[in-house]
C-alpha cells in the first residue's frame, strides 16, 4: 500500500519537474518552435501518448508476450524502472487534472494475473484516462475532473497489481522514483 505521504511526495516532485521542463523549454526554444502550454489539450494528449509508449517499453522489458523466446532473461531492475517511468507520465496527467491520489483506496487481494493480461489492462486503462477536450476549459484554468477521476483510480489499481507482481514495495517505489526524478531534473537543467 502506498501512503498518503508518499503520494504527496510523488505528486509534488513530478509537478516541480513539469514546471522545470516548461521553464527550460521557454528559455532555450528556437523562435520558430511553438509554445508548449503545460495546461492544454495538446499537452494532455501528448502526456497520454508518452504514457502509452512507456507501457510498451515496460512490456518489452518483461518480454512475456514474446512467445517465440525459449528463455526469457528479464532484467527486473530495468522493468521496475520502466514501471516508474509509466508512473511519471501518469502523475503528470493526474496533476494536470487535479486528481487527488490521496483519495485512492487500494484494491483488495488480487487474483494472480499473467503479465500479458496486466500489460493489456494497463494499455486499456491508459486509453480510458479522462482528458478534457474543450481547450477553453484549459484556458480558464478549469481542469479539475472530479466526476471522471475514477478513470485514474482504475489505472492505479492495475499499477498497484503490477507493483506487487514485480515486486516493488512502497520504499523501493519511492527510491526508484526519486532517483529517476533526479536524473530527469538534471536532463532538464542541461537542456541547451
Amino acid at each position: 500500500m502506498i501512503t498518503k505521504k508518499t503520494w504527496e511526495i510523488l505528486s509534488q516532485k513530478q509537478a516541480e519537474l513539469g514546471q522545470l521542463i516548461i521553464r527550460k523549454r521557454e528559455e532555450t526554444k528556437d523562435k520558430t518552435e511553438p509554445e508548449l502550454k503545460w495546461v492544454s489539450h495538446f499537452n494532455a494528449k501528448r502526456l497520454k501518448l508518452c504514457l502509452l509508449v512507456e507501457i510498451g517499453e515496460l512490456a518489452n522489458e518483461i518480454k512475456s508476450f514474446k512467445a517465440w523466446r525459449k528463455k526469457l532473461e528479464i532484467d527486473w531492475d530495468k522493468a521496475k524502472e520502466e514501471l516508474i517511468d509509466c508512473l511519471c507520465f501518469f502523475l503528470d496527467l493526474s496533476n494536470l487534472f487535479q486528481v487527488e491520489l490521496i483519495d485512492f483506496s487500494f484494491p483488495a487481494e488480487q487474483q494472480e494475473l499473467h503479465f500479458n493480461k496486466l500489460l493489456l489492462e494497463l494499455f486499456a486503462k491508459t486509453n480510458d484516462l479522462s482528458i478534457l477536450k474543450n481547450e477553453e476549459l484549459y484556458n480558464l484554468g478549469k481542469t479539475k475532473i472530479s466526476d471522471q477521476k475514477n478513470t485514474y483510480y482504475e489505472w492505479l489499481k492495475v499499477f498497484c497489481v503490477l507493483c506487487e507482481k514485480l515486486p516493488i514495495n512502497e520504499k523501493e517505489l519511492l527510491n526508484i522514483y526519486l532517483a529517476k526524478n533526479k536524473i530527469n531534473q538534471q536532463r532538464a537543467r542541461e537542456k541547451e
